[in-house]
């Protein structure tokens, strides 16, 4: 069936409360950073700025500032300027309740209510029900620098009909300076999500395959034996490079018998079993002795029931702490990695 596109976008998008709005989201958690002190010092002058650009299509979006991060994988980071943040929110208000609507039901990431704990627990629920012994794990090479922004946009414009709509999403994907969409950018998670839904359609509508779960360019099937998981890794692979113009990566696809443990967001799962990967789990337990030692500073003596606190304040410690609990409560161990983390929190060096 020909899906019916939307019409009536940029207009709401354009709207000063949707400005407003996208404003305070885009400043959360920055508003001591001097690019934002400086749009708030004239928030309303600004405002009004952009919306007149939008309006009469002269918005030109800015270059970027480009970094590196290495947790967990060294990437290149492309980030806009904040007047160009603040645009990025309001296409994202009335673009995402659009396509997410449209999105398969077991694709997890950057998607309101979703993530990685409920992709974790949807996949677990399936290896204890489907009694299924093999598994397919696949992943996308270089995903968000691969993607073809001439295809991106034309699947965008298959649900959208606003042509002033399209005409700013096709200046914003274009002003990238390199290749794909941006590592940075909310709207690149979106789109992100939007050009996968491609393959999730296909595995899902044309192949029929119940099982099959994706975090972003990551993604596992259940099956029944290995040789299904061949023949289907082989289908996928065509339809990928063929259509979707991307690769698998080679040396991260796997068949697996489940028994061995399918590893998925940051978990190794079996039946009946949930493990945290070693992995990840180091990338925590990091993240929580960085905070911990800015927080508190070298000195801070630990309280005896320390590891049962809970997210009291609002600091950048507390945070941290609060996403390592987050990540071993389901795990079989998940008492004996709390207490460990905090007995390594107790005879951090001075």
């Amino acid at each position: 069936m020909r899906k019916r596109k939307a019409f009536y976008l940029f207009e709401p998008m354009t709207e000063f409360s949707n400005l407003l709005q996208s404003y305070y989201s885009a400043s959360k958690g920055k508003k001591d950073r001097l690019a934002v002190l400086d749009f708030q010092s004239q928030l309303e002058e600004n405002i009004f700025q952009i919306q007149e650009e939008l309006l009469n299509e002269t918005y030109q979006f800015g270059p970027y500032r480009s970094f590196y991060v290495t947790e967990p994988k060294r990437r290149l980071i492309e980030s806009a300027c904040f007047k160009d943040r603040v645009v990025h929110h309001a296409m994202f208000n009335c673009l995402e309740p659009l396509f997410d609507a449209q999105f398969y039901e077991y694709s997890f990431a950057c998607r309101t209510g979703r993530g990685t704990h409920a992709a974790m627990l949807t996949l677990h629920q399936w290896i204890n029900r489907s009694k299924l012994s093999t598994f397919l794990k696949c992943d996308i090479r270089k995903y968000f620098t691969s993607v073809d922004r001439e295809k991106l946009l034309l699947i965008i414009d298959k649900s959208i009909g606003d042509k002033k709509m399209m005409r700013l999403l096709e200046r914003l994907i274009l002003s990238a300076p390199r290749t794909g969409i941006p590592i940075g950018n909310l709207t690149s998670q979106l789109f992100a999500n939007i050009y996968l839904n491609e393959l999730d359609q296909f595995i899902k509508r044309k192949l029929r395959i119940k099982y099959y779960i994706r975090y972003m360019d990551d993604f596992i099937i259940l099956l029944e034996s290995p040789e299904i998981a061949r023949s289907l890794k082989n289908t996928i692979k065509s339809f990928v490079e063929d259509e979707l113009h991307l690769e698998l990566s080679p040396e991260k696809v796997r068949i697996g018998h489940i028994n061995e443990g399918v590893p998925f967001v940051g978990y190794c799962q079996r039946p009946n079993e949930i493990r945290v990967r070693g992995a990840a789990l180091r990338r925590m337990r990091k993240k929580v002795r960085k905070a911990f030692r800015r927080t508190f500073g070298r000195d801070y003596e630990m309280p005896e029931n320390f590891w049962k606190l809970k997210k009291t304040k609002q600091t950048h410690f507390y945070g941290s702490w609060s996403s390592y609990i987050g990540q071993t409560k389901y795990a079989r161990n998940s008492s004996y990695l709390q207490k460990k983390m905090v007995e390594e929190l107790e005879i951090l060096p001075p």
